[in-house]
């Protein structure tokens, strides 16, 4: 990531940083990494200073709240310089795209995602890979958990399984469906209820000559879906089912084309597990 003016770097791909040329910047005060992500979240925008306050404080403000938030900003701003502005009542972090990891790890995902659908399935993989290696553990993990930065952190969580599932996806059809059973099975356990990675697993498990165990894959989904929610799996999970009974040589495709028998996370129910 390019550095900012103040050589300035932040990282929310796990805890929360403050990157400069001589290394990470230690943020030892809870309520102080609350704020910078916060700021964070919303770079380029002013924040009041009520709504931060309220997600700090969540109706419980101290009786100096105000002057406490100022407290925070005023330290913080010796870390980031001018790139942490005040305006009327507001803060703004003034920081490009390029320089908060989070940014970059989605403008890679969609970079993957757009070459999965052109089928450039080995350049979307290099493209998902690298958006995948920008994380450090779960997104601002050592966050205090607002409602804003639990909000942000799951949907960048979000974000990084359908890159997961993405990555997996280009294996098996750039035919390597056995190197990805393993991390699709552990995946599965994760999110039981996740039709696309039960779907994936299957038609891996199958083009790996493992039709036995891809139909009972299917058997694993079905039930775990009727007694969680009552529900059968989505039509293109029982069409896959339904050609991976019948052998379909057409499941055994590779040739870079788009496979009608795998729902995409927007076909159908995305649960987690």
């Amino acid at each position: 990531m390019p550095p900012t003016s103040h050589g300035v770097r932040l990282g929310l791909l796990g805890p929360l940083q403050i990157l400069r040329g001589d290394g990470a910047v230690a943020i030892t005060a809870p309520k102080h990494r609350a704020v910078l992500a916060i700021l964070a979240i919303n770079a380029g925008r002013p924040v009041s200073a009520d709504r931060i306050a309220e997600e700090l404080w969540q109706g419980s403000e101290p009786k100096f709240a105000r002057k406490t938030l100022q407290g925070y900003v005023w330290r913080l701003r010796r870390l980031l310089g001018d790139d942490l502005r005040t305006r009327q009542g507001s803060y703004e972090l003034s920081v490009a795209s390029e320089e908060t990891d989070a940014a970059r790890f989605e403008r890679l995902l969609a970079d993957g995602r757009r070459a999965v659908r052109d089928r450039q399935l080995t350049q979307a993989r290099a493209r998902l890979e690298a958006a995948l290696t920008l994380w450090r553990g779960p997104a601002l993990a050592d966050v205090p958990a607002t409602p804003m930065v639990r909000a942000h952190a799951g949907r960048l969580e979000e974000a990084r399984l359908l890159a997961v599932e993405a990555v997996l996806r280009t294996d098996v059809d750039l035919g390597r469906p056995a190197a990805a059973v393993p991390e699709l099975r552990e995946l599965t356990l994760t999110y039981p209820a996740r039709e696309p990675l039960h779907a994936l697993l299957m038609l891996a498990l199958y083009r790996a000559g493992r039709q036995a165990e891809a139909l009972s894959a299917y058997g694993v989904l079905r039930a775990t879906l009727i007694a969680d929610h009552g529900l059968e799996p989505g039509r293109p999970v029982q069409e896959l089912h339904r050609r991976i009974l019948a052998a379909d040589p057409d499941l055994d495709r590779t040739d870079g084309r788009p496979d009608a028998d795998q729902p995409s996370e927007s076909i159908g129910r995305v649960a987690s597990g």
